[in-house]
């Protein structure tokens, strides 16, 4: 006895599937216990350092602020040191509005620069290159304001060469 054939007119039904997957056949990772477990023991890693080295390095505050004396310029926290460091170089409207809006809109336009579709680190050496560009220029600037900058943010070898007439301890 033959079957019925379904009668209708789309693709779908003009022939049968070759291969029929069965959902339990499907590679399938369960994210709630397993994922999420992980990436609490990881969260929970990253704490126990950062609470073990807020422990151990000395973090000293400066004295009480005084609003009758203000220092000009102040230094700024580390993370906008690098945006300090171009306001000091160049003009403000250059180093706070056009210059992080440059590299946010590369940053958006790098996907489209770089149409190569492989996920390999070797195959997208254009985004790589880019990137890098980026992160180096970021890191010499806070480095130079960390480091080459002292009080008043003028230039300070003293951190770097020490002290002209003070002889290290040895």
């Amino acid at each position: 006895m033959r079957t019925p054939r379904p009668r209708g007119t789309g693709p779908e039904l003009a022939a049968m599937p070759l291969v029929v997957r069965r959902r339990e056949e499907e590679e399938t990772v369960v994210t709630f216990p397993a994922l999420v477990w992980k990436e609490f023991l990881a969260g929970l890693a990253a704490f126990i350092f950062l609470l073990a080295v807020s422990i151990q390095v000395n973090a000293p505050l400066l004295q009480r602020a005084n609003t009758a004396i203000t220092p000009n310029p102040a230094k700024a926290p580390w993370y906008f040191l690098g945006l300090q460091e171009l306001l000091e170089r160049f003009p403000p409207v250059m180093a706070g509005v056009a210059f992080p809006s440059f590299v946010i809109i590369f940053m958006l336009l790098t996907p489209y620069l770089d149409r190569n579709p492989s996920r390999r680190p070797q195959d997208r050496k254009v985004a790589i290159a880019l990137f890098t560009i980026y992160l180096c220029l970021a890191v010499c600037f806070v480095v130079i304001g960390v480091f080459f900058r002292g009080l008043a943010f003028n230039w300070d070898w003293t951190r770097i060469l020490g002290h002209p007439g003070v002889k290290p301890a040895v």
